[in-house]
């Protein structure tokens, strides 16, 4: 997969979903958040940006 962004974070790379639609995966270092932070994080990911 292609990286488009590293951060303090963790990682974000470009992925197909369906084999067609192409989307950011986001990969989170482990420890880089509390549990509430990810949740918080979470939440904002489930409305796509389109």
């Amino acid at each position: 997969m292609k990286e488009l962004g590293r951060g303090q974070f963790g990682v974000v790379q470009l992925g197909k979903w369906k084999a067609t639609i192409k989307v950011a995966i986001k990969t989170i270092n482990e420890g880089a958040m509390s549990e509430d932070d990810f949740i918080e994080e979470a939440k904002v990911m489930i409305e796509p940006e389109v």
